[in-house]
C-alpha cells in the first residue's frame, strides 16, 4: 500500500524540518546566545518561552515546544492571504533537546490590549477583516479526515490528546476518518486520564452522538483568542494578523467558536457579542465544549 503522506498533495505538506528562510541573503538569524540573553520576556510558561531579540525578531523556545507551530504558520502563509508571522528558522539544539521558532516581530499590539479603547466603528472594522481571515482558512480543504498537517494526530488544543498509554487501545489523537470515531476518542481518554471523569463518561457517551453530528473536518486556527490576534491601526485602516499557530488542525466545524467563547472567561466586556460576526455561533455545541474544557482542566 503507498504511503498516504508521500501521495498527498504538497497544500497539505509541512515544510521539511531543520528549515531556514534564505530569501533575504542579508537576514541575519540571532544566535542562541542572543536569545537567552534577552531580558524582553513577552510571554513564558512551564513548556516556553516567548522573547523579544532586537527590533525585528520574536522567539519562541523551548523542550516542550512543537515545532509543528511554526510549519503552520509557514503553510498558511504560503496557501492563503492571512498575515501571519514570517517564519525564518525552525529548529532544535540537539544537544539540550531546546526547540526554536525565529519570527518576525509584528507592528501593533494585540486585539485583548486594544479593544477597551476601541470604538464601534474600529470594532466593527477589525471583526470583518477577521470574519474574512476565517472564512478563507476555513476554507482550506482536508487531506482526509480530522487531523493535523501532514495528516498528522491532532494537537494537544483543549481536548487532551497528548500523552500516551501503556494499553495499546487507549487511541492517540487520529487522525480520525469520522467525527464519531473522533468523539469516542475524546471520551475515552477523558476517561482515562482524569480519573473523576469516568463516572460521567457515560452520560457523555450517550450525549455526544445526539450533539456532535455532522461537522465536517474545517481548518481551525485552536486557540482563536484576543491574546493571539494582533491589530495595528494606521489612517488607512488596521493591519491584523494571526498568531500562535500551535493547536492548528482539522477540527470539527463548531471547534473555533466554541474554544473562542471559552476564551471569553467571565464575560466582562462585548467581545462574546463580537464574536458572532467573525464566526458563525454554535450555541448547541459551544456549552458541551466549555463544560468538558471545565472539567479536564480546572
Amino acid at each position: 500500500m503507498p504511503d498516504p503522506l508521500i501521495n498527498m498533495p504538497p497544500a497539505q505538506s509541512a515544510v521539511s524540518l531543520p528549515y531556514l528562510d534564505n530569501s533575504d541573503p542579508l537576514m541575519k538569524i540571532p544566535s542562541r546566545a542572543m536569545i537567552h540573553a534577552s531580558q524582553e520576556i513577552i510571554k513564558e510558561n512551564m513548556t516556553s518561552k516567548v522573547v523579544g531579540v532586537g527590533r525585528q525578531f520574536v522567539v519562541k523556545y523551548g523542550r516542550g515546544l512543537d515545532l509543528i507551530e511554526g510549519q503552520n504558520a509557514i503553510w498558511v502563509a504560503t496557501h492563503t492571504r492571512i498575515r501571519v508571522p514570517k517564519v525564518y528558522a525552525l529548529y532544535e539544539d540537539t544537544e539540550d533537546e531546546v526547540k526554536y521558532i525565529v519570527m518576525e516581530r509584528l507592528p501593533g499590539t494585540t486585539l485583548e490590549e486594544a479593544w477597551p479603547s476601541m470604538s464601534n466603528a474600529q470594532k466593527e472594522m477589525v471583526c470583518a477583516k477577521l470574519r474574512n481571515i476565517m472564512q478563507e482558512l476555513r476554507a482550506l480543504p482536508s487531506p482526509g479526515g480530522y487531523c493535523a498537517l501532514g495528516k498528522r494526530p491532532l494537537p494537544d488544543g483543549l481536548m487532551h490528546f497528548e500523552g500516551t498509554h501503556e494499553d495499546p487501545s487507549i487511541v492517540s489523537g487520529g487522525p480520525f476518518a469520522t467525527e464519531q470515531d473522533l468523539n469516542r476518542a475524546i471520551l475515552q481518554r477523558a476517561a482515562t486520564f482524569h480519573e473523576h471523569l469516568k463516572g460521567k463518561a457515560k452520560f457523555y457517551e450517550r450525549v455526544f452522538p445526539e450533539v456532535f453530528i455532522n461537522h465536517p473536518p474545517t481548518f481551525s486556527h485552536g486557540d482563536f483568542q484576543r491574546k493571539n490576534i494582533m491589530v495595528n491601526f494606521l489612517e488607512s485602516g488596521v493591519e491584523v494578523a494571526l498568531v500562535d499557530w500551535e493547536s492548528a488542525a482539522w477540527w470539527p466545524s463548531y471547534y473555533d467558536y466554541s474554544t473562542a467563547l471559552f476564551g471569553c472567561h467571565r464575560f466582562q466586556d462585548d467581545w462574546h457579542h463580537w464574536l458572532e460576526k467573525v464566526l458563525d455561533p454554535c450555541l448547541k455545541e459551544a456549552p458541551w465544549i466549555l463544560m468538558l474544557i471545565s472539567e479536564l482542566y480546572y
